[in-house]
Parts: structure tokens; sequence; C-alpha cells
């Protein structure tokens, strides 16, 4: 049997999307944390002679980078002889080749938690707040942040699991900052005025200047301003009897408290999240504003950034060179991409306070259901754009500070999954010996108006390692 074989020309359209180098580089630095794109920058001005910092927050470690000239900056500059930069290297080498003999904050605290007889889920937790804090002992993310909703755990463990770390050595760590830390401390030593309680609770001002007789003005400015407040159920009866020797009682007692309790400790294990992201209260939507009145404003932070620009001097002294104008339309390109990433971050905070409101306005525990896919389609961008900005990103509001990945929960019918296993760790608590079966869990969810099969009752009670109800 003969086989023939022939060539056929055949034209064929294809249609195939690629994308431009620029967009690739803008979607590699929107996908970066601020530590990393600080260094991407600093790696830019570097590489690019058409680059150059203008400013920068934390100029420390990065002296190879091209500044500005200092003068052009209105900075002092002066001189020293070469014997005395040698004598101050020298000094300067023996300080740094000193080791740190101390012990860090974090193994101080571990070791006297793990002589602690505490339960698993207990201990698990404390070990978490005790990596939370920076090495001043304070917060780092917000407490609420590191529970695992989908375990059980709930705000009643968190602030059991805080008291607990609190009362560890030395007093006054796990606390927001240290206005917080000097009340925490006053109260552990049990001992304090009632006065110096009075000033710590968030009254601190009073003692500018901590000179007694102003200071017992502004207490009777405050008295007469309580008293005009009808609603008020404070009982301040202490502070009318306050004289210029309570006063010195109370402030030295306050200046034998440390503001910064960690400061003894090694700072090698310490960690800083600076927020790329602030939600803010608008400008009077303040406290006195009703919920449904409140707003906000979001707002891309940079702080930890270098600020760049293209340099004027190269592009004006350079820009016949076929080098010089390569360099600039990449400097150019750079900026732009720096430019997309700061509006995406932007546009999607905004959606994300749009979408949950309610928890910006009353706090943790009021998520509604949002996927990165919604926030993409909210947005008019693909998800995988959500997921890069979401992507190590830490958003602060008066709450604390939350990754951003925090906000994103998956939906059962009309609220969060994080609500319904709320909602079936409280029925269980509330029943005697937690003796429920999973269909009236079921219907006790619907009383509430939460509407799930069985099936998924029986799926979420595993998920928070709750036994079925014949073995617990």
């Amino acid at each position: 049997m003969a086989m023939g074989f022939s060539q056929q020309q055949k034209t064929t359209q294809i249609q195939t999307q690629r994308m431009s180098q620029k967009q690739i580089q803008s979607l590699k630095l929107l996908s970066m944390d601020a530590e990393d794109l600080r260094q991407e920058i600093l790696s830019q001005v570097e590489k690019n002679p058409a680059l150059e910092i203008v400013s920068d927050n934390f100029p420390n470690g990065v002296k190879s980078a091209r500044y500005r000239n200092s003068f052009e900056r209105g900075l002092r500059s002066g001189f020293s002889s070469a014997s005395g930069e040698e004598k101050s290297d020298a000094f300067q080498e023996i300080l740094e080749s000193r080791a740190d003999e101390r012990k860090s904050l974090f193994s101080h605290l571990t070791e006297q938690v793990n002589v602690m007889d505490l339960d698993g889920e207990k201990r698990s937790l404390c070990q978490k707040i005790i990596g939370n804090l920076d090495s001043r002992g304070f917060y780092i993310l917000a407490p609420s942040s590191l529970l695992d909703r989908a375990a059980g755990q709930d705000q009643k463990l968190l602030d059991e699991c805080i008291g607990i770390v609190q009362s560890l050595d030395p007093p006054g760590i796990c606390a927001e900052n240290a206005e917080k830390s000097l009340l925490l401390q006053a109260r552990l030593k049990g001992n304090a005025p009632k006065l110096a309680l009075f000033f710590l609770d968030g009254r601190l001002a009073f003692l500018d200047p901590p000179q007694a007789p102003k200071i017992l003005e502004k207490i009777q400015g405050f008295l007469a301003r309580q008293k005009k407040l009808s609603f008020s159920n404070e009982d301040y009866s202490f502070l009318k009897e306050a004289d210029e020797a309570a006063v010195l009682k109370a402030l030295s007692f306050i200046k034998a408290l440390d503001p910064f309790p960690a400061r003894d400790f090694s700072q090698e294990a310490s960690n800083y999240v600076f927020p790329d992201i602030y939600v803010e209260s608008a400008e009077g939507e303040g406290e006195g504003a009703s919920s449904a009145q409140a707003s906000f404003n979001v707002r891309v932070s940079n702080m930890a950034l270098p600020k760049v620009r293209v340099s004027a001097e190269f592009d004006s002294s350079k820009k016949n060179s076929a080098f010089a104008k390569a360099a600039i339309r990449q400097a150019k390109s750079f900026l732009e991409s720096l430019d997309f990433r700061e509006s995406a971050i932007a546009q999607a905070a905004g959606a994300i306070v749009q979408r949950q409101i309610e928890f910006f306005k009353k706090g943790p525990g009021n998520l509604l259901p949002l996927r990165q896919k919604d926030l993409a389609a909210m947005i008019g961008v693909h998800e995988s754009t959500v997921s890069r900005m979401a992507s190590s990103k830490y958003l602060q509001c008066q709450w604390g500070i939350f990754p951003v990945k925090y906000f994103f929960t998956s939906a059962v019918g009309d609220i969060s999954k994080e609500s319904v296993l709320r909602q079936i760790h409280e029925i269980l608590d509330k029943s005697p010996k937690k003796k429920l079966s999973d269909q009236k869990i079921c219907d006790a969810l619907a009383e509430r108006g939460i509407k799930i099969a069985r099936r998924t009752v029986a799926k979420y009670r595993a998920q928070m390692n709750i036994r079925p109800s014949y073995s617990r």
C-alpha cells in the first residue's frame, strides 16, 4: 500500500496575552512587604544612576546609596582630624565587637510559661502572645488577630492568657504602649495611690508640667466639667480631697515606674511591623459621633521606604547620551510601578473598609463574609492582584494592627464562617454538660437566624476539636 506525504500551509489566528516587563515589575513590587520593597528600592538606586534618594527615615545601613549633596539638603557638616577619626573608629569597633550576653525577652518569658501548670491550648496561646511582643514588651499585632477561631478560641480565653503573660516578670510587659504599661505596673503593685491610677488611666497630660499647683488646677477643671455631665456615673469624690501633698505622692509613685520594662533584655529576637495601611476616624467623627455617622480615612504608609526621584542633575547633564536615556526611562518606569503599588493598596484597603465597616466601628467579632474574589470584583482587578496586595501587608486601626488577610472570611449564608463558629461555641457553653447533638445545635442556630445543614455543623464542630455528643 503506497503512502504519500504532502505539505499544506495554513494561516491561523491565535489571541494570546503577554505581560510587559513593566507589568511584571509592578506586580512584583505589589507582592512585596515593606522590608523587601525597601531593599528593592535601595538596589535600584545602586544600579541606576538616574535615581536618587531624596529622604529616608531610616538611613542607617544604606550609606552606599547615593544621597543628594548635604549642602543642598541644608545640613551642616564638620571635619575631624585623621587621629580623631582613628580613635573614634577604634572605640566604635570595641562597642560593636562586644557580644550582647543578656537573655532575650522571648526566652525569659517562655521559660516562665514552661514551668506553669497550663493546658496545651493556654500554653500555646501564651507563647503566641509572647512572640507578638517587641523589644520594649509591647504588642506588635492586635492580640485578637492571634486567635484561632476555627479551633474555638474566643476572647475570654485570650483575656485569660494575656493576664497570665502580664503576671510574668518583668512587670508591665504585654501592653499596648508605655502609658498602658505604667498603668499595668501600678495595678500589679497593689499599693498605688488612687490619684496615681487616675493620672495613668489616660490622663498623663495632667502632669505636664509636673508642678503640683498646676496639676491641682487641672483637677479642678476636670471636676467642673464632670459636674455638667449629668449622665456620668464615675465616682471622683477622692479628687475633691486632693492637695499638693497627695499630688506629690502620686508623682513620686509614677516616677518609680518604668515606661519601657523590657529595656534590660537583649533585642536579638525583636521583630517590628510597619503598617502598610492606616485606617483612621475621619476628622470630626470621634468618640462623640454615633455608630451610624462614623466614617474613616484610609492612608497608605511609606514611612519605612526611602523617597526617590529621577535625578535632575543626571537628566540635564547627560540627556544626549544613549546610556542616560535608557537609565532615565528605567527610572521613570520604576517610579510608575511604585505609584501603581500605592494606588492598588489604597483602592483595595478602601474596599475592605467599606465592606467591613462594622468591624472598624465596633472591633473584632464583627467581620462580614469577604473573599479575595469578591474584593477583586468590587475594585475591578484580577483575583491574583488582590492576593498579591494582601500578602505580608498589615493594617492599623483603632483596634490594633492586623494582617490584611485577617479581613477575608468565608461565608455561611449571609454571615461569616467566623461568626458561625463563635455561635456554635456559645450554644455548647450554655448547654448543660455540653451534650447537644449536631441536629440540636443546628436547630439552635436556626432559632438565631442561621440556617445550615447538620453535616455542616458536624464539620465545623470537628474543626473546633469538639467531640461528638455521645463521647463528650
